[in-house]
């Protein structure tokens, strides 16, 4: 499923010459790492900076960290940020991605109002910014654990988000270009 999605991916960017940077959160360098598993992804991936932390978001992409304080870490508003921070970075690539959702329930006591499968994905492209707020499917979840079951490989539903997460991601972007 997902390696297909990639590969199709690939090959548009690298048909229009394009390349990408990536602001990871929720993912944690799954995205890039799932580029990267193509032959010739250095055609189109410059690079990716996993900002799973507050602290780094703040350091590396610059987001103001009152964002964070209102809208959490977990929002559109801080993915918008986490993306105009990469144009800073990276300013020579052509598509500009940041992540970030909830994969599962907070271990550290922290409350989230949002529900597990949030993602927030946004794409600066041609001076555009893009956004895709969704729930990753129930459904999609429970299709792709029963697969994996299928392949006796034991997948978490954690991880399952994050992989469909990145298929969400290859899918806008290939909407928006």
């Amino acid at each position: 499923m997902i390696t297909n999605t990639v590969e199709i991916f690939s090959q548009k960017l690298k048909e229009k010459r394009l390349t990408i940077v990536c602001a990871e959160s929720i993912t944690a360098g799954l995205l890039a790492s799932t580029i990267a598993s193509i032959s010739g992804a250095s055609d189109i991936l410059k690079g990716s900076i996993v900002t799973y932390s507050r602290e780094l978001k703040t350091s590396i992409l610059n987001v103001d960290p009152r964002i964070i304080d209102f809208n959490t870490a977990e929002s559109i508003e801080t993915t918008i940020e986490m993306t105009y921070g990469l144009t800073k970075i990276y300013p020579s690539a052509d598509i500009f991605v940041a992540v970030t959702g909830v994969a599962s329930e907070s271990t550290n006591g922290y409350k989230l109002d949002k529900e597990v499968g949030q993602i927030y994905i946004a794409v600066y492209h041609k001076n555009k910014m893009n956004i895709l707020s969704k729930i990753i499917d129930q459904n999609d979840i429970k299709r792709v654990g029963d697969i994996a079951k299928q392949n006796n490989v034991e997948k978490t539903e954690r991880n399952i988000i994050r992989e469909l997460t990145v298929e969400s991601i290859f899918d806008f972007i290939l909407s928006v270009i």
